[in-house]
């Protein structure tokens, strides 16, 4: 009987780890679209099922994409935002408290320009706030191409809706000379932009291989694409 209950609870602690171990790692994962994929509404469920993000109203632009972000609380609208200089991939994630979301997009395809925009839930309320602005002059008084400038991108929520790790990289095309690619991390406090902690580029880069996403569509990409691309990663993902 002994014996019983120590593989038993053996058993259910690997299986807790095992667990532990899913949700950490898709705990910072986004959803991801493609421009063409508005062409219907797609909708992303906060975690605690009372608010939703839908993308919607594709429109074609003189060179690029655009539509629109609708943010809801049941059948109540809270707030609509237009979306423009679509290209590339559009990647979408809720903080784990359900208070605040991420817009992250590509008007360029795979590589760039990337840019971020943050929204807050409060009460029944929306609203779109802009702190990454101190993080992003940190990095351009250091790090610039003038020819290009650089990507922002959103890496992962920490504590809730009060922190965002994000990531500042300069443009990663020859033309930007040796600072091409560099890539540095920042945790950012929501409330005041306030940089709580750096990240070096190998640090940073470490967390972008499975954060905020596997998938990076270029701008060649339509839903079809997009579509054999999430299954063949869901696919090599269930295999032992």
């Amino acid at each position: 009987m002994r014996v019983g209950v120590a593989m038993l609870l053996a058993f259910s602690s690997g299986l807790s780890a095992l667990a532990a171990d899913d949700v950490k790692r898709n705990s910072c994962q986004a959803e991801v679209f493609v421009p063409e994929s508005l062409k219907q509404q797609r909708s992303i469920l906060s975690p605690d099922g009372q608010f939703r993000v839908i993308l919607g109203d594709y429109r074609e632009e003189k060179d690029s994409e655009g539509g629109r972000l609708r943010v809801f609380q049941g059948k109540k609208e809270l707030g609509s935002y237009d979306l423009r200089d679509l290209s590339g991939g559009m990647f979408v994630r809720w903080s784990p408290d359900s208070r605040a979301f991420f817009l992250m997009w590509s008007n360029g395809g795979m590589i760039g320009g990337y840019d971020v925009r943050i929204f807050r839930i409060s009460s029944d309320a929306v609203r779109e706030i802009f702190p990454l602005g101190l993080a992003e002059k940190e990095f351009k008084s250091e790090h610039k191409c003038p020819a290009r400038g650089i990507n922002v991108f959103a890496v992962r929520w920490l504590e809730g809706s009060d922190r965002l790790m994000i990531a500042a990289q300069v443009y990663p095309t020859s033309d930007c000379g040796e600072e091409m690619g560099f890539t540095q991390g920042f945790t950012i406090h929501l409330d005041d932009g306030a940089i709580i902690e750096r990240q070096s580029a190998d640090a940073i880069e470490r967390e972008m291989r499975e954060c905020p996403t596997l998938i990076w569509p270029t701008g060649l990409w339509d839903d079809r694409t997009l579509q054999q691309a999430k299954a063949k990663i869901s696919t090599s993902t269930s295999e032992p």
